[in-house]
């Protein structure tokens, strides 16, 4: 019995559907896109390192710059500190001259040096052997001048960082009551894992002593620092502050690397005041002298440990 079978024509070519079409459509224009993605973002990859190498050229041609510079200016006070100094500590330069030599020390050096000494050399030169005691005044009052102008150098260096507080103290010669004390609190805080402690520095300034002859005054400086939860630490020294101390290169360490000095602004015995300040600063605007403690550079390079 035979049976109808329908055969295929072996050369008919199957019909394309909807994705076959679409296919033949987008795989050009996906090469396309493709093609145009890659340039785009070689474009914005070259133009982007071009841009980072260029900034990093300025930033290294500045850096240069500077650090040469700095090299100069090092190597200028360098002759010039050299030849102050030698010509300072000469027998055969007259007292004029010293101070003028001091006075060109202290206005180029006085944020890296201790210049103390050096006041306290030319006074108590100036006083043993400058004879005539006009000249003598004259040269005491032009360095103790010289000494104010360094410490208002070195507080205006120190405006917007720090904090200033002002004794001024009125006493009679006859009635003079020394354990004076003047008090003040300075605010801190200091970064406890996820939170911020507040520290308080009680400041307790007491006259002990002075000395009109040599405008001087014997204090105790007394501070307490009290933190949440811990027992207060207290540093208690004693020494004379005179004109011829200055705050960046004079002064006391406290934790969280903070600084406090006691400054003689004014003494005067015939009106018979004293003037002090009492300056809290951060220790990184202590003079050049200053390093920083070991653990405190330490503490602000480490990250914090969470809690």
């Amino acid at each position: 019995m035979a049976t109808d079978q329908t055969v295929g024509d072996p050369d008919a070519k199957p019909k394309k559907d909807l994705w076959d079409k679409l296919s033949i459509i987008l795989e050009p224009v996906g090469g396309l896109i493709t093609a145009i993605t890659i340039a785009m973002v070689s474009y914005y990859a070259s133009d982007y390192i071009n841009r980072n190498q260029e900034n990093e050229a300025k930033t290294r041609l500045y850096t240069e710059l500077m650090s040469k510079r700095e090299e100069s200016e090092a190597a200028l006070r360098k002759d010039m500190f050299s030849s102050i100094i030698n010509s300072l500590l000469r027998e055969n330069v007259t007292m004029d001259e010293k101070i003028l030599q001091l006075e060109l020390l202290a206005y180029n050096f006085h944020e890296s040096l201790n210049l103390t000494p050096l006041f306290t050399y030319l006074n108590r030169k100036n006083n043993g052997d400058t004879k005539d005691e006009a000249l003598r005044t004259s040269y005491r009052q032009r360095l103790f001048n010289m000494s104010k102008e360094v410490t208002s150098k070195q507080l205006a260096s120190l405006e917007g960082v720090a904090s200033v507080e002002k004794f001024v103290y009125f006493y009679d010669s006859l009635a003079f009551n020394p354990n004076d004390t003047f008090s003040c609190v300075f605010l801190d805080s200091i970064v406890n894992g996820k939170k911020i402690d507040s520290i308080k520095h009680i400041v307790h300034l007491t006259i002990l002593e002075k000395d009109e002859i040599n405008s001087s005054v014997k204090v105790r400086l007394k501070v307490a620092t009290r933190m949440p939860g811990k027992q207060d630490k207290v540093v208690d020294p004693s020494f004379t502050i005179d004109y011829f101390e200055f705050p960046m290169i004079d002064n006391t360490r406290l934790i969280n690397d903070k600084r406090v000095a006691a400054v003689l602004r004014d003494f005067d015995p015939v009106n018979k005041f004293i003037e002090m300040d009492v300056i809290f600063f951060p220790g990184s605007h202590s003079s050049l002298k200053e390093r920083p403690y070991y653990d405190d550079i330490v503490a602000k390079l480490l990250p914090k440990s969470k809690k």
